[in-house]
């Protein structure tokens, strides 16, 4: 892969949008705030298209088994394809998917990691896996996504939050209502002077681990039972079991869990407005 995904992935998306390949969901936002949390509330306005499309084929399919030509942006390693993200809510959005079909319920591997770190190491970017249907996963092809993030902290409302990890012990913030555990990543991680792919790579393995079994989320022949969402920035690293898939109607996956709540409409985004966006994330949130 060279130096320049995310140009790439840009230059992709704007051919892929001409053929009709790329079809982006046009979004309306309003920012929240409950009691020391933010949200930013995301209410789709084009959930039409998305609909009439699926709605062409009564049969699932795999869209990453064939994958279509148009949303190819590059190879991962060996084991990898980056693509766009058909239905993006949000820009620069790409999906690390596996060559070969795998579960989306299995663990993440060290492949898994060295295709990722590989993506990483070019810019700020936030990755996030949503293991199973209940953690807000659509596909059950395994898929990690990768959303380019901004300097500032726009893109993750609750940022500030996550500031106060900074050593490699997991460990449950106090401002975080939901069931999680989280923990820092050094510095110098995703530096290629300090840290070869194949050593980062291993250390982010073993940190995933190591979040599992603080909270005894365990692989049996590299398939885990329990649901989970994961999440993955170049300082800190998140993981959050879940119980159920939404809350009163609301799907939620992982992003809800820096803040960052998606609604198809007006109706969802009254009701979750209503019943509480914390209490949202507390209530699917936990150990089945």
């Amino acid at each position: 892969m060279d130096s320049s995904l995310w140009s790439r992935a840009e230059a992709i998306a704007d051919s892929a949008k001409k053929l009709g390949s790329l079809q982006s969901l046009e979004t309306l936002s309003e920012n929240l705030q409950e009691g020391n949390l933010c949200f930013t509330l995301r209410q789709i306005s084009s959930l039409r298209r998305k609909k009439n499309n699926s709605e062409r084929s009564d049969k699932p399919r795999n869209p990453f088994f064939p994958y279509e030509a148009p949303l190819f942006v590059d190879n991962a390693g060996p084991a990898h394809n980056i693509l766009l993200n058909k239905f993006n809510v949000l820009e620069q959005h790409l999906l690390i998917t596996t060559k070969v079909f795998e579960p989306q319920t299995s663990e993440l591997s060290l492949a898994d990691f060295h295709a990722l770190y590989e993506c990483m190491k070019q810019d700020k970017a936030l990755a996030f896996y949503n293991s199973g249907p209940e953690a807000g996963a659509s596909q059950q092809h395994k898929h990690l996504q990768l959303v380019k993030t901004a300097p500032a902290a726009q893109d993750i409302p609750f940022a500030a939050i996550f500031e106060q990890l900074r050593d490699e012990v997991p460990r449950k913030l106090a401002d975080l209502p939901f069931e999680h555990v989280a923990l820092g990543l050094n510095n110098n991680l995703f530096d290629s002077e300090w840290f070869t792919p194949a050593d980062a790579a291993a250390q982010l393995k073993n940190l995933y681990d190591r979040l599992r079994a603080s909270l005894s989320i365990e692989s049996t022949a590299g398939h885990i039972e329990q649901p989970y969402n994961w999440l993955l920035t170049q300082e800190w690293m998140l993981l959050v079991p879940r119980r159920k898939e939404s809350y009163q109607g609301v799907s939620l996956n992982a992003l809800a869990f820096i803040g960052s709540i998606l609604v198809p409409d007006k109706k969802q985004a009254r009701q979750i407005k209503s019943a509480g966006l914390a209490r949202a994330l507390t209530e699917v949130s936990g150990l089945i």
